[in-house]
C-alpha cells in the first residue's frame, strides 16, 4: 500500500564536509564530496545530501540545526529487501523487508527504516495500490 506522508518537522544536526568523506549510513557507504552536507537523524544514523538539495529541502533553524521542510511525499513499506540510487550518488541505497521506499520526486528516492519512518513521519492518506 503506498501512502502520502510529510516528515515531522523533528530537529537535527547537521554538518557541512571540507573534503570527500565515506558516510557510513544505515544502507550502506556513501560518499560525501566537498561542501555536501552530513545530517544526523534522532538515532545517531547520518547520510549524506547535496548543499542545493539541503537547501531545497531543510530549514536552517540555527548554525548546525535543520528541519524538514513541509513536503508531502509518496512512501511505500517493503515486503523484501530492495535497492534504490539516489540521484546524488551512484551507490544504491540497501532497503531490508519493512523498510519504507520513499519518492521524494521523480527519479529521487530514498529508504527510511520502519522504526525510523514509524517515528518521524506522519500519514496523511493512503490507498490499496500495490506497485
Amino acid at each position: 500500500m503506498r501512502v502520502r506522508c510529510y516528515k515531522k518537522p523533528v530537529i537535527l544536526a547537521f554538518r557541512v564536509t571540507e573534503s570527500s568523506e565515506d558516510i557510513r549510513t544505515m544502507e550502506g557507504i556513501q560518499t560525501a564530496q566537498s561542501g555536501d552536507v552530513i545530517l544526523t537523524g534522532t538515532r545517531g544514523e547520518q547520510w549524506p545530501l547535496p548543499a542545493a538539495v539541503f537547501a531545497a529541502t531543510y530549514d536552517v533553524l540555527e548554525p548546525g540545526r535543520c528541519a524538514k521542510k513541509y513536503l508531502v511525499v509518496t512512501a511505500k513499506r517493503m515486503d523484501t529487501a530492495f535497492d534504490v540510487t539516489p540521484p546524488w550518488s551512484d551507490k544504491p541505497l540497501k532497503g531490508k523487508p519493512g523498510d519504507w521506499r520513499v519518492i521524494y520526486g521523480p527519479g529521487d528516492e530514498g529508504v527510511v527504516d520502519s522504526d525510523i519512518f514509524d517515528e518521524t513521519y506522519i500519514i496523511v492518506e493512503s490507498d490499496t495500490c500495490t506497485s
